[in-house]
């Protein structure tokens, strides 16, 4: 990669944030409250994706009976139990000072609703890292394509300058839609065979001090 960026646009879920387990037992609650059957953690990672609403037709709810609505509140509502369960991924406390140190920009652009986002940054005490932490409007996490273009008309930072960091083949179609160089990380909430067929792919994030000249 070796090109000298001025701006880092995050992922939040699976990328900084390390919650895949919580997800799966969140959808697994859900699933089992239902009488579906639950999803391993390969079958999870292998078919995860946006926009939530294909998703969980894959995973088999019933979306005749049920409304996108009402399974979004109750994914919130049962996350929340295991919000305990929550860390920031292995290398995240090392990486972002080591970024801004090097006066690199940094942003983050999530599906998760944008109150709930920066609660989070300052529970982490990380908030003073990003210029900016972009979430959603509303629950149901869709696209972020067009938090991401917001995003862009608000803070007028080069596209050609930066780099997106995420964990799912969907920040690799905002980034290309957006612009933005990518990169992903295989230890999120898609498979890593899955990621390889659209971006480069690092474990860890020690990996980004030589990919970034840190």
């Amino acid at each position: 990669m070796k090109k000298r960026y001025k701006n880092i646009v995050w992922d939040w879920n699976g990328t900084l944030l390390n919650d895949f387990t919580t997800g799966l037992k969140t959808l697994n609650d859900m699933l089992d409250r239902r009488g579906v059957s639950v999803v391993n953690e390969k079958t999870y990672k292998d078919i995860f994706g946006f926009p939530v609403i294909d998703f969980y037709h894959k995973v088999g709810f019933d979306m005749e009976k049920e409304s996108f609505h009402n399974l979004s509140l109750d994914f919130v509502e049962t996350y929340d139990r295991y919000i305990t369960d929550i860390f920031l991924n292995p290398q995240v406390l090392e990486i972002l000072p080591a970024i801004q140190q090097q006066g690199m920009k940094q942003y983050i652009l999530s599906a998760l609703k944008e109150d709930i986002l920066h609660q989070m940054l300052s529970d982490f005490k990380i908030e003073d890292y990003f210029e900016q932490a972009c979430g959603s409007d509303d629950i149901y996490a869709s696209s972020k394509t067009e938090r991401g273009q917001r995003m862009l008309s608000l803070y007028k930072f080069s596209p050609e300058d930066t780099l997106m960091i995420g964990d799912t083949l969907h920040d690799a179609e905002v980034a290309e839609a957006l612009g933005f160089d990518c990169l992903l990380f295989a230890g999120g909430h898609n498979s890593e065979w899955r990621l390889r067929e659209k971006a480069s792919v690092i474990q860890d994030f020690g990996e980004l001090n030589q990919l970034l000249g840190l």
